[in-house]
């Protein structure tokens, strides 16, 4: 069963990924300086250390998100992840390696997702 709870509103989505790309494009160092974003707000895990990774040569695109999950109690580490980056739009799985136990990087890759259509972010963790 996968627990699904959204990690950032609309209005704080935009903000990080309008700030972050500004931040970045002002120093022109898009893959030193991600977006990031702190939250513990998926049910039963902690999220941590979100970070937009923009495109090289287009910034207005994200290539991935990625960030750190572990459960909030307990050691059983997540096994699946996935991610929405609008309101009822399509599941992206992401792909997991172990950070230190039991915590796990789950890294979210995008063929073309524009930075303006991420609207709201939701994790489903299990």
């Amino acid at each position: 069963m996968l627990v699904n709870v959204k990690a950032l509103s609309l209005v704080l989505a935009m903000n990080i990924v309008a700030g972050g790309t500004y931040a970045l494009a002002t120093q022109d160092t898009a893959t030193n300086s991600p977006a990031v974003y702190q939250t513990s707000m998926v049910l039963g895990y902690d999220v941590t250390g979100i970070l937009f990774d923009l495109d090289d040569t287009d910034p207005t695109n994200i290539d991935t998100i990625s960030f750190q999950i572990a459960p909030s109690n307990g050691f059983a580490k997540v096994r699946h992840v996935e991610i929405q980056t609008e309101k009822d739009g399509a599941w992206t799985k992401c792909s997991l390696v172990d950070a230190v136990l039991p915590a796990r990087i789950a890294t979210c890759t995008f063929e073309s997702l524009a930075a303006e259509d991420v609207t709201e972010i939701n994790i489903a963790a299990e």
